[in-house]
Formats: C-alpha cells, structure tokens, sequence
C-alpha cells in the first residue's frame, strides 16, 4: 500500500562550485553599475572571488571580493575586501541567494578602509543583492533523479524497503561544512514501504539485572 513518506536528503554544494558560479555573476562587474544612456563613471571593478565556509553568528558563508578601483583619489591596482554573507534558499525560485551581507577592508590605511566600506555597503549593496543568485534545480533535479532511479527498482533502509516516487523537494536548512555548504533537503513522495526485518525496528531490549 502506498502512502505519504518523507525522507530527509543531505545535499553538499562545495565551496568551488559556488565560487565558479559567483566569479561568472560578479566578476567584471563595475560598482555603480552604470545604467543605460549615462555616462559610465564607476568606483571600482570586481577582478575575482573566493568563497570559504562561516559559523559566525547569522552568517554562513565568507566571501573575499579582489576590486581593481578606478577614482583617482583611492585609486589602487586590487584591494582585498572580505564579506560576511548570509546565504538563503528559495524554495519557489530554486535559488540560493545573499539575504545579506557586511563587507570589511584590511589595508594599513584607516581612512582608505572606511572608504572602502562605504563603498560597498552602501554603494553597491543591493547590486551585489541582485546579482549574486545561484540556481540549484539543476543541482537538486540531478539528486532527484538518482534517488527516484532507487526507488524505482527498491531502495533498502534499516529493515524496510521503500518503492515508488518522489515528488517535491523542500530545501530546509543550510550548514557550513569544512567542504561546502551542507543543505537538509525534504523529499515527499507517495512510496509502498515493505518491512522485511521488523526486529532491527524495534528498541534495544534493556538489559535485565
């Protein structure tokens, strides 16, 4: 008989991958970005981007954005900047997105951090908002395959076997691991569970004195 079962999915993103994919989106970029039909006069220019894993308070990911500035008076070949990013899914879109950020400078000079800081934090902040989504359906539409190819022919837990289909996912929480972002998936289907060994299912028999 087939009923409603949920089955919880770890799904890793490594940090290389949402690299690659915000060195696409962010690099090249120029902060402002100019409109369409104004003079192009923008601050800075985003050269590279690295990404690292964060366990600091609401942030989960920590980003270093390399900028090539272009005003004269903080004019400097690259500068180091690193962001505090709190990343969020979206579970209509299938996008993995910055909710937020705080982006910090470390140069010798107090004055050219400050400037920096504003720059990013103000200047740009809801254009970096707005360019930096990643989609994962591609990502999660492969596991689901793999998993549902289980299915289909009987995928083996402790003492159950479990047939049918899976259909929707959910991305419920996201966790920083030492080798990517670490995501608790949701998975929903109609499935025929079979119990083949029901003692394996059964509490530990307490020992008797």
């Amino acid at each position: 008989m087939e009923s409603p079962v949920q089955l919880n999915v770890p799904l890793t993103v490594s940090y290389a991958a949402l690299e690659g994919v915000l060195q696409q989106q962010l690099g090249g970029m120029y902060i402002p970005q100019p409109e369409n039909g104004t003079a192009a006069d923008p601050y800075a220019q985003v050269l590279a981007v690295g990404v690292a894993g964060s366990s600091a308070g609401a942030y989960n990911l920590l980003l270093r954005v390399q900028l090539k500035i272009l005003r004269t008076m903080l004019k400097r070949d690259k500068v180091d900047l690193y962001a505090s990013v709190a990343l969020a899914y979206d579970n209509a879109s299938g996008q993995l997105y910055v909710q937020q950020f705080s982006m910090e400078s470390h140069t010798a000079s107090g004055f050219y951090n400050t400037a920096l800081q504003v720059l990013v934090n103000k200047v740009a902040y809801h254009q970096i908002l707005e360019k930096a989504r990643i989609d994962l359906k591609p990502i999660i539409a492969a596991e689901l395959e793999k998993l549902n190819s289980q299915l289909a022919q009987g995928l083996e837990l402790k003492g159950l076997k479990l047939k049918g289909a899976v259909e929707a996912i959910t991305v419920q929480d996201m966790v920083p691991k030492p080798d990517g972002l670490s995501l608790r998936v949701l998975a929903q289907g109609n499935l025929e569970v079979a119990v083949y060994d029901l003692a394996s299912l059964l509490p530990p028999k307490a020992d008797q004195a």
